[in-house]
This record gives structure tokens, sequence and C-alpha cells, in this order.
């Protein structure tokens, strides 16, 4: 993630267009996303030992938010787009592999194996985030209408697996 603020700044300084950049949480509904290797693989490592916390937003929520930034006629901006959820990755891989039918722990992976295996993206997923969406609420007039991924847990899963045909 270390790369994102020079790109960041690309679309704010570009000319004849009105650029704004919308920073997601980790997106989680639908058949992908960084949520779906719990549903495949039930029980699948965790990188570190989880207790770090993600900030997410559901897919439907985050269209809002691009089709509400679209229509502002805003330019420059940054907005954050996440719910209101800071539930550790523990827990939500926890979660996920409850909703497909698995009992068993959760394994966890070191970060050091885990940058072996996944390179520079073990770093991104063993952050530990905290990410205020108070902007986008206040300009673009967005509101999460998803609770957060544990709310639901059940209906993602089922939504996961019906798309897996």
């Amino acid at each position: 993630v270390a790369w994102r603020p020079a790109h960041e700044q690309l679309v704010l300084r570009a000319s004849g267009v009105r650029g704004l950049v919308i920073r997601a949480g980790c997106v989680y509904g639908g058949a992908g996303g960084l949520t779906a290797p719990w549903f495949a693989k039930p029980g699948e490592a965790v990188v570190g030992d989880g207790r770090n916390r993600w900030t997410m937003v559901h897919l439907d929520d985050l269209a809002d938010a691009y089709v509400r930034a679209a229509e502002s006629g805003l330019a420059g901006e940054i907005f954050n787009v996440t719910d209101r959820s800071r539930f550790t990755v523990l827990e939500l891989a926890t979660a996920a592999a409850a909703a497909a039918g698995y009992q068993g722990e959760i394994r966890s992976l070191p970060l050091a194996a885990a940058r072996k295996k996944m390179g520079d993206f073990a770093d991104a997923l063993a952050l530990s985030q905290h990410v205020d969406s108070g902007k986008a609420v206040r300009l673009l007039g967005w509101q999460p209408r998803h609770g957060g991924f544990l709310d639901e847990v059940d209906v993602f899963y089922r939504a996961w697996k019906a798309r897996q045909g």
C-alpha cells in the first residue's frame, strides 16, 4: 500500500478530468473479495495472529458511494468508504468459517512465512486499520446500509455459495 499516495496524487492532479479518490475498505459480498477464501477454505490461515482489525465495506454500499461521488460534481477530494464495524481479522475469519460449517480452529500464518508465499500483499493483510468515513457521509450524503460482515455472514456465505456453480 506504500504506492497508494503517489497514485492518488496522479488522479488528483490530472488535468482535463474531474478526479477524486475513493479509498474503499475491504470489500465483501458477492462471489469474490478478501472474504471469499474463508468460505472456500474454512479454517484457512490468517496472516499473523489475527488481532489486527480491517475496515470493511459491502460491495453495494461501495457502489452507492461511487455513484454519489460521480454525481456530486466534486473534484480533488479523497473519500474513505467503510462501514462502522471494527472486528478483528480472526473474528471475521472465524465467523466465515462457521457459516461454511467449519468448527475447527483458524490457522495462523506468521508474517515472515506469509511474505514468502504472498510477497508484499502479506504486509497489507497484516495491517490494522481504523478509518473514518465521515467526509463521505457529510459531502456525499453516503450511508452504509449494511452494518457489517458479521451481521449477515450467513447471507454472504449463501450468496457466495450460490455463485460457485
